[in-house]
């Protein structure tokens, strides 16, 4: 009777302990994938180097990454910009996403030019930033969409403005800014930034929108070496090679480029190689807390990257 008994109780705390591991081993993924529980478009300026295309690469060949559009982005400010900048960025995004059959993907053009200046705000509506708005307002409650920005806001500041109910369904990562979070000081004399800095203050001053920067200052010490790219990419497949010939077409004698826009979507795959602060916007902009990166494990992110590549059998 005895040994029934106990039988019953260790059976019973067998079945409370499954039961709690289960529970708490759910609740634990769903914090290491919450990067990925969302929908995700990509917005870049493809046409201005090439980093955007090893990050777009990375993000795409990515299984757990939802991709569900890949904008492009002016970048009018750069000297050698053509007359219309984002065509260009936009036919490379048609490129990669035909190279990597991915071509059913959603890729609306952005705006060619930056917000108009003025007092009062005006969008460059777009047909990149009409569709973050009809994903954005085609979610779920209580669901957002990812936003990753590799280079100027335009279209994001535009849709915000275009309509502001999208607000609380976006979780936005930009690369751009600098900062210095030893003296938290803010620096918006960056390439990005200086695209649009209308765009990048709309962003900075729109109370509740989720904010993420991974800043120039950090990402700048992630580098590929071009010997080491070139082993590890050649004879495998259009889409490794579109990218070596780029590095050759655009930096032939460059052997070794710095890679800001890959930091980015590796910190946001991989959230344990990436510490994030809590901080309050520039003193001339709405005060209120955003997050932004302060380090990255650049060697980590570089193995993961070149992993990630290895594994993948689709190009």
């Amino acid at each position: 009777m005895l040994k029934r008994l106990i039988k019953r109780i260790i059976i019973v705390l067998l079945i409370i302990f499954i039961a709690y591991m289960i529970v708490s081993n759910i609740a634990f993924f769903q914090g290491l994938r919450g990067s990925f529980s969302e929908l995700v478009i990509i917005d870049t300026d493809s046409g201005n180097d090439i980093d955007d295309l090893f990050a777009v690469v990375r993000a795409f060949i990515d299984p757990e990454m939802e991709m569900t559009g890949l904008l492009s982005s002016q970048w009018n400010f750069h000297r050698n910009a053509p007359d219309s900048s984002v065509m260009i960025s936009q036919e490379i995004n048609e490129k990669i996403l035909k190279l990597l059959k991915k071509t059913y993907i959603p890729h609306p053009a952005g705006a060619n030019e930056m917000l108009p200046f003025g007092e009062e705000k005006y969008p460059q509506p777009a047909d990149a930033a009409k569709y973050i708005i009809t994903v954005a307002n085609g979610l779920p409650t209580g669901e957002k969409l990812k936003m990753i920005t590799l280079g100027a806001t335009t279209n994001l500041a535009s849709a915000i403005l275009m309509d502001s109910s999208i607000i609380p369904k976006l979780d936005c990562y930009v690369a751009g800014l600098k900062y210095d979070h030893i003296n938290r000081i803010w620096d918006k004399n960056e390439f990005n930034t200086r695209n649009d800095l209308d765009a990048m203050d709309i962003l900075l001053n729109t109370k509740n929108l989720d904010l993420t920067i991974m800043p120039l200052t950090i990402s700048k010490e992630f580098r590929f070496n071009k010997q080491e790219t070139f082993q590890k990419l050649s004879s495998k497949g259009d889409m490794c090679n579109y990218l070596l010939e780029s590095w050759e077409k655009k930096y032939p004698g460059h052997e070794e480029r710095i890679m800001h826009d890959v930091v980015i979507i590796e910190a946001i795959l991989n959230p344990k190689l990436a510490a994030i602060r809590e901080v309050y916007t520039p003193p001339e902009n709405t005060r209120r807390k955003i997050r932004v990166y302060t380090s990255v494990k650049t060697e980590a992110m570089l193995k993961d990257f070149w992993r990630a590549v290895e594994k993948y059998s689709g190009y």
